[in-house]
């Protein structure tokens, strides 16, 4: 399998389709809406569209350089795009645009099917029970994991369970954005 794309890159063209569409989106939704691209793009393709690992976190996967990059946001909106630092000047560039077409329409697609749910539905379908993120965040409890990494095989495998419908967001007692990515 290729690689994949850096997250910081997928994930701003996840907020540039989330502006086009007037879909407001807060780290917690764009942390789970990148998983979501990824597992569907490597079921779909056969390929992933992120560089990287996703790990189980207890409030669904999460792909570290994302929570990095966006933990200062807390619970507020993200509208810009997630820029570089140079870590010996501090200068600070763009990163370069997405240019894989299929993924760049595989983004958009899911933005458009996923991107208004709420953080609560998408923490939700992440906890799915049997998913990939179900399995190792279970496995964590009772035995050794390695930082507990979601690996692609087990997306892809058990990609087939994320398939239900998002309850309503009063069926999500319990269920809350802050997460260890809000800055609480």
């Amino acid at each position: 399998m290729s690689s994949g794309y850096d997250p910081r890159v997928v994930v701003n063209a996840l907020i540039d389709a989330a502006n086009k569409a007037h879909i407001p989106v807060r780290n917690v939704s764009i942390q789970k809406l990148l998983y979501f691209a990824h597992a569907s793009f490597l079921v779909h393709y056969r390929r992933p569209l992120v560089k990287g690992a996703f790990e189980a976190w207890e409030y669904g996967p999460v792909c570290r350089p994302i929570y990095d990059a966006l933990k200062g946001y807390g619970r507020s909106e993200v509208t810009a795009p997630i820029t570089r630092t140079d870590p010996f000047t501090g200068e600070v560039s763009e990163l370069p645009l997405l240019q894989d077409a299929a993924a760049q329409r595989h983004i958009e697609h899911l933005m458009h099917v996923m991107g208004r749910a709420t953080p609560s539905q998408l923490i939700s379908l992440s906890h799915v029970e049997g998913g990939a993120w179900w399995i190792v965040w279970n496995k964590s409890k009772t035995g050794a994991t390695v930082g507990n990494r979601i690996d692609d095989e087990l997306t892809i495998a058990t990609f087939g369970k994320l398939k239900v419908a998002l309850k309503p967001p009063e069926m999500q007692e319990g269920l809350d954005e802050a997460t260890p990515f809000a800055g609480d």
